[in-house]
């Protein structure tokens, strides 16, 4: 994967970081408002510890080693990927085995109409997408292969995954092809 393609998977994480920085400066902003003048402790008062902020708990955000590992098949080309943890990658998951065949959109991501809807408990209304994310389309219930940064954010898009490695096959693919999608 180039340079560039990882800085611009990386694009949508410093608001998250950000976010964590703020709430452990608010914790420390807050705690230094209990006790005295010193710092110290009320006499007689239980002794207090400040909890260390923890990750928010956003359904739709899950590391690239959490998750379910699929294996995506097309021709002689096998790739690796994850499903997030998340409601809408969950109910792919369950749906598991599907052959599948994908068409290019705008020279950035090739796409497949799934047999049913998936769930969108939790989703966030939308998703800027990075090469190598996995997506689902919500308003035609199609799945997403995403291999082009240049995707942009668009109200509907569902992050539900990511390729383990690059996306190069995918993006090589002019016509429609057939892929089959199992558990790894």
């Amino acid at each position: 994967m180039s340079t560039a393609n990882l800085f611009a998977r990386r694009r949508s994480r410093p608001a998250r970081r950000n976010a964590l920085v703020l709430a452990l400066l608010a914790t420390v902003s807050l705690s230094a408002c209990g006790g005295d003048e010193d710092g110290d402790q009320p006499a007689g008062a239980p002794e207090t510890s400040t909890p260390s902020p923890s990750p928010a708990t956003d359904d739709q955000e899950t590391s690239p080693a959490d998750g379910t590992p699929i294996r995506i098949t097309f021709g002689e080309t096998e790739l690796t990927a994850r499903l997030d943890d998340n409601a809408t990658a969950r109910d792919l998951a369950a749906q598991l085995p599907l052959t599948l065949t994908f068409r290019d959109h705008n020279n950035v991501e090739k796409t497949a109409p799934l047999p049913r809807e998936l769930s969108l408990e939790g989703a966030p209304e939308g998703h800027d997408p990075a090469a190598g994310d996995i997506g689902y389309w919500a308003p035609d219930g199609d799945l997403v292969f995403y291999y082009d940064s240049d995707a942009p954010f668009f109200n509907g898009i569902v992050r539900i995954g990511e390729f383990d490695g690059e996306t190069d096959a995918i993006e090589r693919q002019s016509e429609d092809f057939t892929v089959t999608i199992e558990r790894g």
